[in-house]
């Protein structure tokens, strides 16, 4: 991934384990914000600086929701707001890069409500970039090789109110993008920027909703699931391989907001034997392909959804450029008590291996 990934993971737990509550009696439902951003790309890699002619800039338009706490997530996390951006970027580089667009949902979570209150902006969706890299027109571009990416935008910002319906805010965000791996070269784009925004409240003002906690059961469940992808190994413009993982977990319920738990993980990678066979002195076998690992886990909860932070080590691995350690981001949706959808990212620390869609299964 993903500079990214470990770079904000650490400061994602601790913002969301530690909100505090904050009593508000009563807000308008629905909003809508502009924001501008102004800022720069990242040269994270030397080979990134070429790409590099000057500031970006960025318009975003959000609608969104303030949570009232109808459900028990919501009034555990303070109250949070729901939306979806949509955002235009000036990457300030019109030959090699081009313009780019996005559109993602979002968490708003309130960390301290004061005059000026602090928020800190969790988003996730897709994101496309006009002139990825083409190996005859556009060469020069070895940041990010696909049209079609994902985008995530973390923004803390400090929020000011005008009036009942209007309020400024000031903030600091990075947007980035990503394909994971499913085609090269896929170094990434890292945007750090400064931003202004103004937002208007409407709507019929609604109570907030405060209600008794019900504790959910501390117990352990047992999880299996399946999860597929596809990626590219160098060089680049070659061909799509096909992965795929096999996971049982074995998870605890901490509080209302996380649980931890441990897990083994069997990865399938048919690019593995095509890494194996550049090495002579290697032999090979049927089973170049497998690798194997323990997982430690924590996750975050918000009713059925989860985040799922992992670190896990390779047991038997033929192939180990990358070495033995291995992290997995993912999100699971809960379709029911028992079956669950699940999207994740697998990266050895920051360079990303592939992206997996897949289901699972809770046992009673």
């Amino acid at each position: 991934m993903i500079k990214i990934q470990l770079k904000y993971q650490l400061l994602i737990l601790l913002f969301l384990l530690f909100i505090n509550q904050y009593a508000q009696k009563e807000q308008r439902p629905f909003g809508i914000k502009e924001t501008f951003h102004y800022g720069f790309i990242a040269p994270h890699r030397p080979i990134v600086n070429e790409l590099l002619e000057g500031h970006t800039k960025a318009y975003e338009l959000s609608f969104y929701k303030n949570t009232l706490g109808k459900k028990q997530w919501q009034q555990l996390y303070n109250y949070p707001t729901v939306g979806l951006s949509l955002i235009y970027l000036d990457l300030a580089n019109p030959a090699q890069l081009g313009k780019s667009f996005g559109c993602f949902p979002y968490l708003s979570f309130l960390v301290t409500d004061k005059k000026i209150s602090w928020e800190i902006k969790f988003g996730a969706g897709v994101g496309y970039i006009e002139k990825p890299f083409d190996k005859t027109t556009n060469y020069k571009n070895l940041a990010i090789g696909s049209s079609m990416n994902g985008l995530i935008n973390i923004n803390s910002q400090w929020t000011t109110r005008l009036t009942d319906d209007v309020n400024t805010s000031l903030g600091v965000s990075v947007i980035h993008f990503s394909n994971g791996s499913f085609k090269r070269p896929n170094l990434g784009i890292n945007i750090f920027s400064l931003n202004l925004g103004v937002a208007y409240h409407f709507g019929k003002p609604q109570e907030q909703h405060t209600q008794e906690m019900v504790d959910r059961e501390r117990s352990w469940s047992k999880n299996f699931s399946i999860a597929v992808g596809l990626k590219e190994i160098p060089p680049v413009e070659g061909p799509k391989y096909f992965v795929s993982t096999y996971s049982f977990n074995l998870i605890k319920t901490r509080s209302n907001k996380s649980s931890f738990g441990a897990g083994l993980d069997v990865f399938y990678n048919t690019s593995l034997t095509h890494l194996i066979a550049q090495d002579s002195t290697k032999k090979q076998s049927s089973m170049d392909n497998f690798r194997g690992g323990i997982t430690l886990i924590y996750s975050l909860d918000f009713g059925q959804f989860s985040t799922l932070f992992q670190m896990g080590g390779y047991l038997f691995a033929k192939e180990k450029s990358s070495g033995v350690i291995y992290h997995r981001v993912q999100t699971r949706y809960a379709i029911n008590d028992q079956l669950f959808f699940n999207l994740g990212l697998k990266t050895h620390y920051v360079v990303a291996d592939f992206v997996e869609v897949g289901l699972g299964y809770r046992f009673k």
